[in-house]
């Protein structure tokens, strides 16, 4: 770490196509503001710094009090990594990285109606089965906590390498979570005549039709952040699942 600490500052005029070299990247916002910084952050392998100014903040390690210690402990040497686990979505040719999930969910189009969306799940190739009804979602152990955990996922330690494959509001009673290995491929198709939108990290990025596949493994890179020496990640569930109900 260098002794003189330069800040750049950005604001939404962040050119995230470019490669960037810095010590740290502070976010100043909620969890969302995080998320949108992950791919830039992952390509170029500079840890995120979050600072919460927003409602929950789960990803954040400081309080929006806590900036001036933060920069602190920045400029000393005294914050740890946190490597995290990241997806790689692909589909259609195209291919996005995620720090939380990835998801298809049922839209509603005119030829089509509001059919529910039905899905092959397969895992390495081999079927894992068949889902009928709002959606999928595939998360990393990050994401076990947002969106999958609301669909009845399980919560899953960043330290376990693996990817959870939870319904959403399925029909079936049979359709449960699914929790497999990281280094296993996740694939989604979407069969039938419904109309999809594939969503990473909570952005809609395209539409999704009968025959298309999502592809869902590890992606190479990790996504760090720069923690307190003392961080725990029971004690941030604890805390933030009581936020979350209080």
């Amino acid at each position: 770490m260098n002794e003189n600490i330069i800040f750049d500052y950005f604001e939404n005029q962040l050119d995230l196509s470019k490669n960037f070299d810095a010590d740290a990247i502070f976010s100043l916002g909620g969890d969302g503001t995080i998320l949108w910084l992950v791919e830039f952050a992952n390509r170029n392998q500079i840890p995120i710094l979050g600072i919460n100014v927003g409602k929950l903040g789960f990803l954040s390690e400081f309080e929006r009090d806590e900036i001036e210690e933060a920069v602190t402990l920045l400029k000393n040497g005294e914050l740890k990594i946190d490597e995290r686990l990241t997806l790689k979505v692909s589909v259609k040719n195209e291919v996005y990285y995620a720090l939380n999930d990835a998801y298809i969910h049922r839209i509603y189009t005119k030829e089509a109606g509001c059919l529910t969306a039905e899905v092959n799940i397969t895992v390495n190739n081999v079927s894992a089965g068949k889902m009928r009804g709002d959606g999928v979602v595939v998360c990393s152990p990050t994401g076990s906590t947002a969106y999958s955990l609301s669909a009845g996922g399980p919560i899953l330690s960043p330290e376990v390498s693996a990817l959870s494959i939870t319904p959403i509001a399925a029909h079936g009673l049979g359709n449960r979570p699914i929790v497999c290995c990281a280094d296993a491929e996740c694939a989604l198709e979407l069969i039938g005549k419904t109309t999809a939108s594939l969503f990473v990290d909570g952005r809609c990025l395209c539409e999704i039709k009968a025959g298309d596949i999502v592809t869902i493994n590890k992606a190479n890179n990790t996504t760090k952040f720069l923690r307190k020496d003392n961080y725990n990640f029971y004690n941030r569930l604890s805390v933030k699942l009581k936020d979350i109900f209080s």
